[in-house]
This record gives structure tokens, C-alpha cells and sequence, in this order.
């Protein structure tokens, strides 16, 4: 755990997840049966929720007992970040499950045991997103997104630059696991188009 804490500090984002595709060539994904594949994980606002919980209590009840100027005054932003907090835990808690798959050529997503979505392969796909700095520069990442699913970062929370190297691996990973991939910018010659969603009318 902690030699993994000081991998993810210390190595750059496109690295790390080289080194999870070495290990696991359908990571995040694990093997559920052939040609099956499953993405367990939970939402990440389950933990800001819980941080901002705790932190409102335990700061309100320090400016309390010692009787800081103002702390009356500002109850009102406590008790408001307190229930921002206790939304997100209660929006957020439940174990998601995302399977794939590949001999049906469709997709389910789960919270806790209960179905929310299933639909075609081709409503999900890996995308290489890109973010302008105030100084022009573009870092990248890449997701994992869809309708009925939330937006997966598959490569932390840390920015790159090197997005010819996070491409080649999406490529691979969108390869094994048939799905569309798309490139930072709407119009590309580098899209990969596997499957077509028709639209209902």
C-alpha cells in the first residue's frame, strides 16, 4: 500500500497506468468470465462527502467550545457544508459495477445489486481528454465514459503531456476491450469507430 502511495506520487500518470496494463492488459477492468469483463469501484464523492462532514463537525465543535468570535455567526455555513457533505455520502454510497459484454456486445451498470442501465457497447467508449493551463500548455488524461455511467479517470488525478504515449494505450485498451475510442478533439482522423449507436426516434 504504501509502496503504491509513493509510486503514484513520484511516477508520471502515463507510467502508472503502463505499469496497471502490464499487470492487467483489460485493467480496470478483471476477467469475470471469457470474454466478460467487470469494473468494480466507488464513486469518488463518497469520500469528499465523508471529508466534509467530518471536517464541518469537528471544526464547528472546536470554534464552540472555545468560544471563538463569530462561531454563532457562521453556524449557518456549518450546518450547510454539513448537509453538502451528508448528501454527497448518501448519492454516492453503493458499491458500482460496470460489466462488459463482449458476446452479447452490451453493458450493465450496477449500484449495489440493483440494474440502473444496460445498453449497447457502442453507448460507452475510452476518450482522450485534454485541459488548457492558464499558460496555453495542454495535459491530458484519459476516461472511461457513457450515458447511465459516471466518468472513470483511467489514469488518477494527475495531468500528462505525453499524449501520444496515453493514446497508443487507450488504442490498446479500447482494442481489447471493443470499445469506440475518441480523440481530444471532436473532428479527428483518429477516432476508432467499432460499434454505431442508432439513435431512437
Amino acid at each position: 500500500m504504501l509502496s503504491t502511495f509513493w509510486d503514484n506520487l513520484w511516477n508520471s500518470s502515463e507510467n502508472i497506468l503502463h505499469h496497471k496494463l502490464k499487470n492487467n492488459p483489460y485493467y480496470p477492468f478483471t476477467i469475470r468470465q471469457p470474454h466478460v469483463y467487470e469494473l468494480n469501484y466507488m464513486n469518488h464523492n463518497l469520500a469528499i462527502g465523508i471529508f466534509l462532514v467530518i471536517s464541518s463537525f469537528c471544526t464547528y465543535t472546536i470554534c464552540l467550545f472555545k468560544s471563538l468570535p463569530g462561531s454563532i455567526q457562521l453556524s449557518g455555513i456549518f450546518i450547510f457544508i454539513f448537509l453538502l457533505g451528508a448528501w454527497l455520502i448518501v448519492t454516492s454510497v453503493g458499491r458500482r459495477s460496470l460489466i462488459i459484454d463482449l458476446i452479447e456486445d452490451m453493458y450493465e451498470f450496477y449500484i449495489y445489486r440493483y440494474l440502473m442501465h444496460k445498453g449497447p457497447l457502442g453507448e460507452i467508449y475510452i476518450r482522450l481528454k485534454s485541459q488548457k493551463t492558464g499558460q496555453g500548455v495542454l495535459y491530458y488524461r484519459l476516461i472511461l465514459n457513457g450515458p447511465h455511467i459516471e466518468v472513470l479517470n483511467l489514469t488518477g488525478i494527475r495531468l500528462t503531456i505525453n499524449s501520444e504515449k496515453l493514446e497508443k494505450m487507450g488504442l490498446r485498451l479500447a482494442a481489447k476491450l471493443n470499445l469506440n475510442y475518441f480523440d481530444f478533439t471532436d473532428i479527428s482522423l483518429r477516432h476508432v469507430i467499432r460499434h454505431w449507436v442508432v439513435m431512437k426516434v
